[in-house]
């Protein structure tokens, strides 16, 4: 397999585990630890299927990553979002409810604003679309 795409937006590099989303709605995430900064926007992507996974090439960046595919739910935070402070309710436009399941905090104000939830090593996490420098662990309630 190999899968042909672009970054969706701003690329900011390798760090930790990374998620990127592709312009063709397909979310990846960093499976590998490696930090390298380049800012790059809406970069070409190629993601081959290797004996060991998958990995991804990103044109500007020296090196390829391993990466695997990961399954995410976007919606958007209903009405006003103050960040979590240990047992945050996370109440989503779909219907669905999340709770805080790790103490943290982190206080940012927004007014419904996009999020992501996805599957990560050692549970679910919850972040803003449009800030993926914080993420706080979550369990679905509702």
């Amino acid at each position: 397999m190999e899968l042909e795409s672009q970054i969706y937006g701003a690329f900011t590099g390798w760090h930790g585990d990374a998620l990127f989303k592709l312009t063709n709605g397909q979310y990846w995430q960093q499976a590998e630890y490696k930090y390298s900064y380049r800012y790059l926007y809406r970069p070409n992507v190629v993601i081959s299927e290797t004996p060991g996974g998958y990995e991804m090439e990103v044109v500007g960046m020296e090196e390829s990553i391993k990466v695997r595919r990961v399954s995410v739910i976007e919606s958007t935070i209903n009405g006003a979002f103050e960040g979590w402070s240990g047992d945050t309710e996370f109440h989503l436009r779909n219907g669905q409810v999340w709770k805080q399941s790790h103490y943290a905090y982190w206080y940012h104000y927004a007014y419904a604003p996009e999020i992501i939830v996805y599957q990560s090593s050692g549970g679910h996490v919850l972040m803003l679309a449009s800030d993926h420098s914080q993420v706080v662990r979550v369990r679905r309630s509702r």
